[in-house]
């Protein structure tokens, strides 16, 4: 969904609300798979100040399926993203700015963007998760498993390489 934002620099009005639903129940990104539990919700106000500038409160719950990315399990992740800032159409370097393209606002690009931090604010299924065996796999929360052991297979010109692990 885009929105012009030339309608509302023209407009008598000063506030202006906007809800958008992407139309999505799975996605892959950077390699990780999203499942959403409900579907999103982007809601966002946009109010006119008294310059012309436009300033944007942009709310997206987001409740998601995420694999952990140490013992690959699912795991819930639930989140409330805010963004604020003055519409722009160049980036200033200034941290608040929501940077607009062709003069449209696009929100598919906004929720994307709040999907891509999310996933990154949501990497593990717990603070001390031990991950999967680098030798044979098994999911150390639930297992233990004795390959940390002495290994008689590896090459002893490699056998220090092992303590830096």
């Amino acid at each position: 969904m885009k929105i012009l934002i030339k309608d509302m620099l023209l407009s008598q009005k000063s506030r202006f609300n906007y809800n958008y639903e992407p139309n999505i129940d799975l996605c892959n990104m950077e390699g990780r798979e999203v499942k959403f539990n409900s579907k999103p919700e982007v809601l966002c106000e946009i109010t006119k100040q008294a310059n012309d500038d436009l300033y944007a409160d942009i709310n997206i719950h987001l409740d998601t399926t995420l694999n952990c990315v140490r013992c690959l399990d699912d795991m819930r992740a639930v989140e409330d993203v805010k963004i604020s800032g003055i519409l722009s159409k160049e980036d200033k370097d200034v941290d608040y700015d929501i940077i607009i393209v062709d003069d449209y606002l696009d929100f598919d690009k906004i929720f994307y963007d709040a999907v891509f931090e999310h996933l990154n604010n949501n990497l593990y299924c717990k603070e001390d998760c031990k991950g999967l065996c680098h030798i044979c796999g098994s999911d150390l929360n639930k297992t233990t498993c004795n390959c940390e052991e002495e290994n008689p297979n590896i090459d002893p010109r490699l056998a220090e390489l092992k303590n830096f692990l």
